[in-house]
């Protein structure tokens, strides 16, 4: 994992986040970061961009190196 989305302008041996997708969920961010640690080839970035009033549901956007780690987590992860 990385801790910060690239700005688009990767450096010299730097990978880009090039794949994004928006989630929401009432779970633990901790179990996203667990599936993205266990499943993903290569590089991810993760940031929330809101919560609700009683800090239960969360939108989080999450960038992908790759486009299959990004249909993975939609196909594996988000949909369960």
């Amino acid at each position: 994992m990385i801790d910060a989305a690239y700005d688009g302008n990767a450096g010299a041996g730097q990978r880009r986040l090039s794949y994004g997708v928006l989630f929401t969920t009432v779970g633990a961010v901790a179990d996203v970061e667990d599936f993205l640690d266990e499943s993903c080839a290569g590089d991810w970035s993760l940031s929330v961009e809101g919560m609700d009033d009683a800090l239960i549901k969360k939108s989080l956007r999450i960038m992908f190196e790759l486009e299959t780690d990004k249909l993975r987590f939609i196909n594996d992860f988000a949909r369960r």
